[in-house]
C-alpha cells in the first residue's frame, strides 16, 4: 500500500507518540498500586484519570486591593523635578503606564516612594520652602499608606502566581528538572519585595533603591513558565490518593486470613515484597521523597512571604488556610495517607518477617 507523504509523517508521528507515556507520573501510581492489588489478589484498579478535589484559587477580583491613585495631583507638583521625580511620574502617565502590569506598577510605586524619601532629605537639609515640604511630606504619608496594598498587588494579583495555584496542570516529572529551583529564587526574591513593606520609614537615612527591581520580570516569567506550584499540587494530590487507596487494599487483605503463619516467608509473600521493594521503593519512594522535601520549602516561602502583610483579602485567607498554613487540609490529608500506607505495609510484611531489616 503506498501512502501520500503527509499521511505518512503523520502516521509516523502518531507511532512516536504511541510508543512514549504521556502521563508518566499517573503511570508509575497507578503501576505501584495495581502491582500491590494483583500480589494481594485484589481486583482494586487505580485510574488517575480525576479531578483535582483542592479549592479554587481567588478570582483576581477577589484579591486586589484598592490603592490610591495621585498620578495628576503629583504631576502638577513642578517643583518635584529636583527631586528626579517627573521622569518617573510622566512615564506612569504615558499611554503605557496607564495599562502597566501589575509587576511594573508595583516597581513605579517602590520607586516613587524610594524618590520620595530622598526629596524630603534633600529638601530638608536645603532649607527648601517649608510649603513644598509639607506638600511632599504629605505625598509620601498616603504613598507610604498605599504602599502595602501596592506591594500586594505587584505580587498577587500577578499572572505569574495564579498560574501556580491553577488546577489544570500536568504533575511533576519522574526525573530531570522540574522547575523548583527557578521557582524558588522566584519567591525569595518577592520575599524580599514584600519585606521592603515594613522596612520602609519617613525617618530612615538611608534611600538606596533595591538594585533587583530591574530583574524582576524573569523572575515572573519563570514562574509563569514553569508553574512549579501547580504541578507540585496535582502531585501531591495524587500521590495522597494513592498512598489511601493501596493502604486499603492492603488492609483488606489484612483482613482475611494471615499471609504467613508463624512468620514463615511463602513464596506468595516473596512476591509480595518484590513488588515492595521494585515499585516502592524502586519507583514511588524517591519521587515521594522529592515532592515532600520541595512542597515543604514551597509552602514555607508561600507562608513567609503573606507574613509580611498585615491586610489580606477574605478569600485569599480562606485559601491559605486550605492550601498554605502548616495544618491547611492538603498537608494533613497527605501525612495522614503517607502515615496510613506506611503502617499497613509493615503490618503486613510482619507476618512474614519481612521487613526491611528483619
Amino acid at each position: 500500500m503506498r501512502y501520500p507523504h503527509q499521511l505518512l509523517s503523520f502516521l509516523l508521528a502518531l507511532m512516536l507518540l504511541q510508543g512514549c507515556d504521556q502521563r508518566p507520573a499517573e503511570s508509575m501510581l497507578e503501576r505501584y498500586s495495581n502491582r500491590v492489588a494483583n500480589s494481594l489478589d485484589s481486583d482494586a484498579e487505580l485510574e488517575l484519570d480525576i479531578p483535582l478535589a483542592l479549592p479554587p484559587y481567588p478570582l483576581r477580583r477577589e484579591r486586589i486591593q484598592p490603592v490610591t491613585d495621585l498620578r495628576q495631583g503629583l504631576i502638577e507638583v513642578l517643583n518635584l523635578r529636583h527631586c528626579q521625580l517627573l521622569n518617573l511620574i510622566a512615564e506612569r502617565n504615558s499611554s503605557l503606564g496607564k495599562v502597566m502590569q501589575p509587576s511594573r506598577q508595583m516597581v513605579y510605586e517602590i520607586r516613587l516612594l524610594f524618590r520620595l524619601g530622598q526629596c524630603q532629605q534633600t529638601l530638608a537639609q536645603t532649607n527648601a520652602d517649608p510649603e513644598l515640604l509639607q506638600q511632599v511630606d504629605e505625598i509620601f504619608r498616603i504613598k507610604k499608606a498605599n504602599f502595602e496594598a501596592a506591594l500586594w498587588n505587584g505580587i498577587f494579583t500577578s499572572e505569574a502566581i495564579e498560574r501556580n495555584f491553577s488546577r489544570s496542570e500536568p504533575p511533576l516529572p519522574l526525573t530531570d528538572d522540574d522547575g523548583f529551583s527557578q521557582s524558588r529564587q522566584a519567591m525569595l526574591i518577592f520575599n524580599r519585595i514584600a519585606a521592603l513593606n515594613n522596612k520602609i520609614n519617613p525617618h530612615q537615612t538611608t534611600w538606596t533603591e533595591p538594585d533587583y527591581l530591574d530583574q524582576l520580570e524573569p523572575h515572573y516569567q519563570a514562574l509563569s513558565t514553569l508553574r512549579f506550584g501547580s504541578r507540585w499540587l496535582r502531585s501531591l494530590y495524587l500521590i495522597t490518593y494513592t498512598l489511601n487507596h493501596t493502604a486499603g487494599v492492603i488492609e483488606q487483605r489484612l483482613g482475611q486470613r494471615p499471609l504467613c503463619f508463624n512468620k514463615q516467608a511463602t513464596p506468595k509473600a516473596l512476591i509480595v515484597k518484590n513488588v515492595f521493594n521494585k515499585y516502592y521503593a524502586g519507583e514511588l519512594q524517591p519521587y515521594m521523597a522529592r515532592v515532600d522535601r520541595e512542597g515543604r520549602e514551597w509552602l514555607a516561602l508561600n507562608r513567609r512571604l503573606l507574613l509580611n502583610f498585615s491586610d489580606i483579602p477574605d478569600a485569599m485567607l480562606g485559601y491559605q488556610a486550605q492550601i498554605i498554613a502548616t495544618d491547611a487540609p492538603l498537608w494533613q490529608n497527605y501525612t495522614q495517607a503517607r502515615d496510613r500506607h506506611t503502617k499497613a505495609w509493615q503490618r503486613l510484611l510482619s507476618q512474614c518477617n519481612l521487613m526491611p531489616g528483619s
